[in-house]
């Protein structure tokens, strides 16, 4: 370390202390992504606006976790039981999933039965 410093100087430090402040900020944003992607990778039952009907359905986790990584925001659905019959919605059902997250999850006592 102290090499380094004789070669780069006093800006060494300066350097040192942003490359760490990015990789706090960095480690941040991919713990923000991974919260994400537990928050919304089980099924949810809905009630689909289009039929008044309940539905499963997933939302594709993955992209959203990706996109919570660069702060960009907006879910869509991987997969309904509604579909391929339905598969041109608007994807309505999505503001029931975001208004209330874990309220909708289908839990395995649900499948069982």
């Amino acid at each position: 370390m102290e090499v380094l410093k004789a070669m780069f100087g006093a800006g060494f430090d300066l350097a040192l202390l942003i490359l760490a402040l990015i990789a706090v900020y960095l480690l941040h944003r991919v713990i923000c992504g991974v919260r994400v992607y537990f928050i919304y990778r089980a099924p949810r039952r809905v009630i689909c606006p289009e039929t008044r009907r309940p539905a499963i359905v997933k939302v594709a986790a993955r992209c959203a976790g990706m996109q919570a990584i660069w702060d960009k925001r907006s879910l869509r659905l991987c997969d309904c039981s509604r579909w391929p019959a339905r598969s041109a919605c608007s994807q309505d059902c999505l503001r029931q999933i975001e208004a209330a997250p874990a309220e909708l999850k289908f839990s395995a006592s649900y499948r069982a039965s």
